[in-house]
C-alpha cells in the first residue's frame, strides 16, 4: 500500500479527520449543501447554509486529490474516474442520527468539482403543522389528500423544499390501513412503512416503468419523485383518473405555470383538467427577525416556507378544456 492509498484508506488517518470534521460541521451549521471546488491554484471548501454560500477554508490545491478519493470511496466510486460525472451516496452517524449525503463529482477545467447534498431527517422540525403554520385550508387538503382521487403537484425552484414538505405529507398520513408508494431519485429520507423504490436509469427502472408497476400493487397514494417526460406524465395522469391519489414533482415557475408545462409535454389538455385536484407552488424567504412566530421553536433556521395553492375547481377545469390563459393562483 502506497501513501497515498493510506492516506484515502484508513479511517484513522488526516484526510478521514478532516472529511469527518467537515461533514460534522456542515450539519450543525444545517447546511444544505457542501462544495469541495478545484480553482487555479486553490482548492475550496464552502457550505450552503440558508441559501447562501460560507466559505470554510481555502486550501492547498494538492489536498484535493485524496479528499475527492476519500469521499469516492465512502460513496463505492470509481476512484480513477475524474473525466466523467458520477453520483452516488454516502451515509454515516453523526452525534447519534443517521445522516445520508447525496454526492456528485463533475470533471471542471482545473479538476473535480464535489457537491454533497445533506439529507438531514429532521422529523420533529419539519412536521407538518409547523411548516404550514398559517396555510389551514392547504394543510388540512394534504392531511385528508389520500381519500381524494386525483393529481396533485408540488412545483417551485430547486432547493426549495418540495421533497421535505412532501415527506412531512407522508409522515401525516402514513398508517397501516393505507399503502403508499414512492418511486424517487433518489431516496432521500426512510420512512417506515412506506415502500419506497430508488429510480435506476441506466439498467431501465425510469419513473414510467415504477408507475407501470404500482398500479398492479393496490396503493392507496404514489409518490412520483418527478414528472420529467411526456411517457411518465401520461402514466400519472391516468393513474389519476382511474381512482388513484398520486402526488408528485414537476419544474414550474409558478402554480399556473405548471398547466402549460403538461401541455409542453404532449399532455391532452382533457385529461389535464379531469386529474388534477391541486397545484402547490412553494418558496422560501427569510425571517424577518429571529423572533418571527412562523419560526419553529429551538431551531437555527432562518428561512421558512411560503406556499401559493391553486385548487382546481369546475370552473378553473372548464378553463383549462378551452385551453384558456387566466389562471391565476390565490395565496392560501
Amino acid at each position: 500500500m502506497t501513501m497515498a492509498d493510506s492516506i484515502i484508506f484508513q479511517e484513522d488517518s488526516p484526510i478521514a479527520r478532516f472529511i469527518d470534521k467537515t461533514l460534522g460541521e456542515a450539519v450543525a451549521l444545517h447546511a444544505s449543501d457542501i462544495h469541495f471546488e478545484t480553482f487555479d491554484g486553490k482548492f475550496v471548501i464552502r457550505y450552503r447554509v440558508d441559501g447562501e454560500l460560507i466559505t470554510l477554508e481555502d486550501c492547498t490545491e494538492e489536498i484535493a486529490k485524496p479528499i475527492f478519493s476519500r469521499l469516492k470511496v465512502l460513496a463505492n466510486l470509481n476512484i480513477s474516474e475524474t473525466r466523467l460525472p458520477q453520483d452516488g451516496s454516502i451515509s454515516c452517524v453523526i452525534d447519534g442520527n443517521e445522516i445520508e449525503f447525496r454526492i456528485s463529482c463533475l470533471p471542471t477545467q482545473y479538476g473535480e468539482s464535489v457537491v454533497l447534498r445533506v439529507l438531514n431527517n429532521v422529523a420533529d422540525v419539519f412536521a407538518l403543522d409547523n411548516l404550514m403554520r398559517g396555510y389551514d385550508e392547504l394543510k388540512n387538503f394534504l392531511k385528508n389528500i389520500v381519500y381524494q382521487n386525483g393529481l396533485t403537484l408540488f412545483v417551485g425552484p430547486t432547493g426549495c423544499g418540495k421533497s421535505t414538505t412532501l415527506y412531512s405529507v407522508l409522515r401525516e398520513i402514513k398508517s397501516d390501513e393505507i399503502k403508499i408508494l414512492t418511486c424517487e431519485d433518489p431516496v432521500e429520507q426512510r420512512i417506515d412503512g412506506i415502500s419506497q423504490s430508488n429510480i435506476n436509469a441506466p439498467i431501465g427502472f425510469s419513473f414510467s416503468c415504477a408507475l407501470r408497476a404500482f398500479l398492479r400493487h393496490d396503493p392507496d397514494l404514489i409518490f412520483v419523485g418527478e414528472i420529467r417526460d411526456r411517457e411518465t406524465a401520461e402514466l400519472a395522469i391516468r393513474a389519476a383518473i382511474t381512482g388513484h391519489c398520486v402526488v408528485a414533482t414537476l419544474h414550474a415557475n409558478d402554480a399556473a405555470s405548471a398547466i402549460p408545462r403538461l401541455l409542453d409535454l404532449g399532455i391532452d389538455k382533457t385529461l389535464i383538467a379531469e386529474a388534477l385536484l391541486c397545484i402547490v407552488y412553494q418558496r422560501l424567504e427569510k425571517f424577518d427577525q429571529m423572533s418571527d412566530q412562523r419560526q419553529p421553536s429551538q431551531t437555527n433556521f432562518k428561512r421558512f416556507a411560503k406556499f401559493d395553492a391553486l385548487f382546481v375547481d369546475n370552473a378553473m377545469k372548464d378553463a383549462i378544456k378551452l385551453n384558456k390563459s387566466t389562471i391565476s393562483a390565490a395565496n392560501t
